[in-house]
Order: C-alpha cells, then structure tokens, then sequence
C-alpha cells in the first residue's frame, strides 16, 4: 500500500501553472490520486493527495519546495495518520442553495448538515454577479452522505425550512 501526501499550494494564478505544478509530482514518480484545483478570482489555490513510496513523496516535497518561487506558489504539505480503509455508511445526495449573498449560509446549512450526522463530501460555493437580480448571486453545491438512519425526506423538509429563513431556495437529490 503506497504512503500518502497532502498537498496545498496557493499563488497567483496564470496559465501553466497546474502543468509546472503536476510536472515536478509526475518527475518525481508519485501517483497523482485526487486533486481539487481552482482559479479563485485571480489566486490559483489547489489541494491534492499524492501516492508513492517513502523516497519518491520526500523528491516529490524537495522538488515542490525548490520550484515553488519560479511557480509562483507557496506550499503546505502534510502527511495523513495511517487508518484502516472505512466503508462510508449511508446514502450520497447532492445539495443546491441558490440566493442573494448574504453572510452564514454555509455555517448555517453545514451546522444543521452536523448536528444530524450527515456528513459533507464536497462543497463548493460561487459568488456571481447577476444583473437581472441587481445583487450578485450566491450559490452552493455540496455533495453529502446521508447515513440511513436519517430520514431523507425529513431532512429535505427541514432544509427546505431553512432555506426559508435564510431566504435562499435549497434543492436535494439523489448523486
């Protein structure tokens, strides 16, 4: 079983820079497993989860490090605590809000998602402007795991009411 890294990498952004980024992981010899990479209004941020053996991760780290100043990116690596691989209970379901911007959305939905054991996969939220509305448009997409013993149709309908109180139209289905 390969060793892990975590990677993050922030900077601004330009074009080339995921392939200087992926060139020196693929120069090292790791295995690029998943990765997230965006262009957030002009800063280029990524997190990626790296495999290799125990030489391959460390050239991986020192040729990130040595090419970060010409890439324009600074580094953060981290190393995940070795678990047993877990079989994720429960249903996956994805979630859409769709509002005017407005402060404590996503703290809002994510704490209601916690107290009720549902667990976030993926979340990815957008700010866009939007002449027709005069204000601009916030939107938010999160990927969940509902576990079985949660009632799908009663979180619906309580997402469904806060959405309500938040003034945003919220939407659940199956992934």
């Amino acid at each position: 079983m390969p060793l892990e890294l975590v990677i993050t990498a922030v900077g601004p952004d330009r074009p080339g820079i995921a392939s200087d980024f992926t060139g020196q992981v693929h120069a090292a010899g790791a295995n690029l497993a998943d990765t997230r990479m965006v262009n957030l209004r002009g800063q280029f941020a990524l997190i990626a989860l790296v495999e290799g053996t125990r030489s391959v991760l460390d050239d991986v780290k020192r040729r990130l490090t040595e090419a970060a100043p010409r890439i324009g990116l600074t580094m953060g690596y981290s190393t995940p605590a070795p678990k047993e691989p877990t079989q994720r209970e429960g249903v996956p379901f994805r979630l859409k809000t769709y509002s005017m911007d407005q402060p404590g959305i996503v703290h809002r939905i994510t704490s209601y998602l916690r107290e009720h054991g549902v667990n976030v996969e993926e979340l990815v939220t957008r700010l866009e402007s939007a002449p027709f509305m005069g204000t601009p448009v916030f939107t938010m997409e999160i990927l969940i795991l509902v576990p079985k013993n949660v009632s799908v149709k009663g979180l619906r309908q309580a997402l469904e009411d806060l959405g309500d109180q938040l003034n945003c139209d919220v939407d659940i289905d199956p992934a």
